[in-house]
């Protein structure tokens, strides 16, 4: 009898345990998402943001059911989606996807809505960029490519996303220390920027390799020079031809400022688990983004720190 007292007590004694944990966890998928979620990137769809963005909708919809939309805002070198979600309702309905273009940007074109004015959530990447041209330009090698320019001062044109992307400030610095000069022509989005340098309209352009990979699996284009160290793939770095010129182009999520402290961990959770799911995983790996998840204190020191760099960057480009 004493027995059937002690497992009916510990029965209860679990069961309480079990509808405690499941309470706290209905608390915790309370605060967020609430309704629909909107996911705001800065240029055109099929930009590797783009890309970014939609990939973790879906993970966020199976994961709490919410319905969760991209928009892409583009326009004014970035800050048409920055100055929008900046006035949204800080209630953690809108998320909004950045790349170190959110630091160059605002510095280039004295815009008023910055890292300071948004409210930081987590740093999910870091992507290779790279220098690349038709598969029908003349050029093999970077150093092909720099010959061809210094002969053609100003002939030579480079393209890539938005006007104040924080590649094409680490291009002209490869530029200068290359001592060419190459004009840049600028796009709202890094694809069309692709369109324009494999149909021969723009020499070479800047961008991340992901958006590029397929063209050039394809044929249609050849990566010349990369930025970053990227595994697997023969082409050789900055580093490796001696230059000293760097850049490590984060992606990561912001939300309007004054959103409560629940919310932005509710959010942050969500995405660091992401980083660990299959699917997730699978995205990233395939577009040749380099996980470097850091949190929100942490991401943003590093863009009060890139934002300096580009600060010193810019001034001896006057």
């Amino acid at each position: 009898m004493r027995n059937v007292k002690k497992i009916t007590m510990l029965f209860l004694a679990v069961s309480i345990l079990i509808a405690v944990l499941a309470s706290i966890a209905f608390a915790a998928d309370a605060v967020w998402p609430k309704g629909r979620l909107t996911l705001v990137w800065h240029s055109a769809a099929g930009s590797g943001g783009d890309l970014m963005m939609r990939t973790l909708a879906k993970y966020i919809e199976t994961k709490t059911g919410a319905t969760a939309i991209v928009e892409n805002r583009t326009g004014a070198s970035g800050a048409n989606a920055w100055s929008s979600v900046a006035r949204e309702k800080p209630d953690g309905g809108v998320l909004l996807g950045v790349s170190s273009t959110f630091i160059a940007s605002p510095l280039q074109n004295n815009f008023p809505y910055n890292y300071t004015t948004l409210d930081p959530i987590a740093r999910l990447f870091v992507d290779t960029i790279c220098i690349f041209t038709s598969a029908e330009a003349p050029y093999e090698t970077f150093a092909d490519f720099v010959a061809d320019a210094k002969k053609r001062p100003g002939e030579l044109k480079m393209t890539g996303g938005t006007a104040g992307n924080v590649e094409f400030v680490a291009a002209r610095e490869l530029m200068k220390e290359a001592g060419v000069d190459v004009p840049i022509v600028p796009f709202e989005g890094g694809s069309e920027g692709v369109v324009a340098v494999i149909g021969g309209h723009v020499t070479i352009g800047v961008g991340e390799y992901a958006e590029i990979a397929s063209a050039v699996q394809g044929g249609r284009l050849k990566a010349l020079i990369l930025f970053n160290d990227l595994p697997g793939l023969d082409v050789p770095t900055v580093a490796d031809l001696g230059y000293k010129t760097t850049v490590e182009k984060f992606r990561g999520i912001v939300v309007t400022k004054g959103t409560p402290q629940e919310i932005k961990d509710a959010i942050f959770n969500t995405l660091k688990e992401a980083m660990e799911d299959p699917d997730f995983k699978t995205y990233y790996t395939n577009n040749y983004l380099v996980p470097a998840f850091l949190d929100a204190d942490d991401f943003y020191k590093l863009m009060e720190t890139q934002t300096e760099e580009v600060k010193v960057s810019l001034k001896g480009l006057e």
